[in-house]
């Protein structure tokens, strides 16, 4: 059961649904995504025509980049079916249970403050002889891959999305019968021309009686508004008869639904009756066109945005809107900062008064801090600690606002709130010899980990890198923590010309065996250590630093993806097995506010003169 309240969950992992769960977390909202699959929906090989941007491309992969793009913004989760919603109440909850097995069933129970409805449509069975028999063995409710030239095909169904998938296999060379039982097939002008431009054969008023066949399907019986029973020849049927299966679901709680069962929503802006809820998609039209329900997805993410920040407003006029509560036992209200020291020009070391933080750290956690009422909360590693004089040691370089705004405080000055410590301490093992390199700021949260690290008894080889010789940090306190202590520079100005990869590839190289590795600084330093020891099977920890926002796994800004597992770096972490960590994730996600900072920091930059 979980506590944390979304701004927004999005029940339905389809274009609609992905569409607006990536519009949504681009306008700042912390969305989930609820599907009931358990993966992206199987969408086949149909190609999806005049999708903007791709010339030609088929519905499953233009699903499969949907998901692949949005897991970078939001939460997904899938195979929990959503079975109950409250969504009167200003706090809407959904429910949901995930199959383990075959007897025992999870429920889980979620809250957010807007809701959209994008589940998709499930095809109706026709319940006739055979049907089962010959399921996935000739057929078939979504569309199988597979040649089907010059082969028998049936499309059963009378909506737009049967006619694509008529004309889709079509196009493919086959032989395709559209049967329906109703008199004639209600779609678009435009898309009935094409039908009547194919070779498919429609076969209107006729009934499907049952599927005929030995280990796999070869004939379908029919039957004729007239009474005339015949069979064709069929290697292939796609059953399409679909109705939206969540009617009830929808009714039971509160929404208002037209005769079929969809969703009713105020054009434009995709509201329902129930406020904070909207829908998008299949669920409120009944047939399934991709860049129609992506529209629709993104529209409503617009105007979801727009409630929440009504909504704020409204609260915070009637004085019910309130800071977070934080813990008291990991809170530091007002720390004053003892010292300060620039340790190069752009990076600043402080000597915070924090006891109680000070008394619980260990190497590897970290600190969040708020130097004021509007500023953002930060994340900085604690790069020593003094439990006797009740301070920590902060190393930040300034880049950001944020950062840029901590660097011109001084010594006396007080930082609004500090969180601490947060995360997990990195596993620390007698290992043998062990390889840690840091680079830029990384040098910092390496420090008290390298310190462990010797303390019990590993013979320890630093590698420590920067830019240029004036950003290299904390040399004298790796070297006493260090038997070797190695220094490169890109720029060659000290040390090893070069990255500090280089040193590690040479000592390998000559025969030098390594039993771990510890690696912390940007993204592609970390990346390509990884690469490198991957390759040479030695273990390797990194420490990541993902964007970040309430440090205590409430939020889900900070996921990452190690092992192919979605973890929490505030609380999973941040140090990981670097084997496992997905960086091309991590990169993407790390990039998706550099447009805002810059704003800020332009406008910041503005102020000042």
């Amino acid at each position: 059961m979980s506590t944390q309240v979304w701004d927004l969950i999005v029940v339905g992992g389809g274009p609609a649904g992905l569409s607006g769960a990536i519009r949504a977390a681009e306008l700042g909202l912390y969305v989930l995504v609820l599907e009931a699959r358990s993966g992206t929906a199987t969408a086949g090989s149909m190609t999806v025509d005049g999708y903007p941007g791709f010339f030609s491309i088929t519905r499953q992969e233009l699903l499969d980049k949907m998901a692949k793009q949005a897991k970078y913004h939001a939460t997904i989760k899938y195979a929990e079916k959503v079975s109950k919603l409250e969504l009167n109440n200003l706090i809407k909850r959904v429910y949901t249970q995930v199959t383990r097995g075959e007897f025992f069933t999870e429920e889980f129970m979620y809250d957010s403050r807007a809701v959209l409805m994008a589940t998709g449509l499930q095809p109706r069975k026709l319940d006739i002889p055979g049907e089962g028999k010959f399921r996935k063995k000739g057929v078939y409710y979504s569309l199988p891959d597979g040649d089907y030239f010059e082969k028998n095909v049936a499309i059963i169904g009378h909506t737009a999305w049967a006619v694509r998938n008529a004309l889709h296999y079509d196009a493919m060379g086959a032989h395709v019968y559209l049967i329906t039982s109703k008199d004639s097939i209600d779609v678009h002008p435009a898309l009935m021309r094409r039908l009547n431009e194919s070779f498919v054969e429609v076969l209107y008023s006729h009934e499907t009686q049952y599927f005929e066949g030995t280990k796999t399907l070869t004939k379908t019986r029919l039957k004729s508004r007239d009474g005339k029973q015949f069979s064709i020849q069929t290697s292939m049927v796609l059953i399409l008869s679909s109705k939206n299966t969540n009617r009830e679901l929808f009714q039971d709680a509160g929404l208002e639904t037209s005769p079929q069962g969809n969703i009713i929503v105020s054009s434009p802006n995709q509201n329902t009756n129930i406020p904070g809820v909207f829908a998008a998609g299949s669920a409120t039209r009944g047939d399934s066109i991709v860049g129609v329900g992506a529209a629709e997805g993104i529209k409503a993410a617009e105007e979801i945005s727009r409630y929440l920040v009504r909504l704020d407003e409204k609260r915070e006029i009637e004085g019910k809107r309130e800071e977070p509560i934080l813990l008291q036992r990991f809170t530091e209200g007002r720390c004053v900062i003892v010292h300060k020291e620039d340790l190069s020009p752009e990076i600043v070391k402080w000597v915070v008064k924090a006891p109680s933080i000070a008394r619980k750290t260990q190497p590897g956690q970290f600190v969040i801090l708020r130097v004021n009422k509007t500023g953002e909360r930060i994340p900085l590693t604690v790069a020593d600690n003094d439990k006797e004089a009740g301070t920590i040691t902060l190393i930040f370089q300034k880049i950001g606002k944020s950062t840029k705004l901590m660097g011109t405080m001084e010594t006396g000055d007080h930082i609004l709130n500090l969180l601490g410590p947060l995360g997990k301490p990195v596993e620390i093992k007698k290992w043998g010899t062990v390889a840690v390199l840091g680079g830029g700021c990384g040098v910092a949260p390496l420090l008290p980990k390298t310190k462990a690290l010797k303390e019990i008894g590993n013979y320890v080889v630093s590698i420590i890198s920067a830019r240029t010789s004036p950003l290299l940090i904390c040399r004298e306190e790796m070297r006493e923590v260090s038997d070797e202590l190695h220094i490169a520079t890109d720029d060659g100005t000290e040390g090893h010309h070069g990255f500090g990869l280089d040193i590690l590839k040479r000592f390998v190289e000559e025969g030098r065996h390594f039993d771990h590795v510890v690696a912390v600084g940007p993204i592609p330093m970390m990346k390509f250590t990884c690469a490198f020891t991957k390759e040479h099977n030695i273990p390797t920890i990194v420490s990541l630093a993902p964007i970040m926002v309430d440090g205590t796994g409430m939020c889900g800004a900070c996921r990452v993806t190690v092992g192919g597992e979605v973890k929490f770096a505030c609380v999973d972490g941040p140090n990981f097995d670097g084997l496992k960590v997905d960086f091309e994730e991590l990169t993407l996600r790390s990039r998706a506010y550099l447009y805002e900072e810059r704003i800020s920091s332009g406008k910041m930059a503005r102020e000042k003169t």
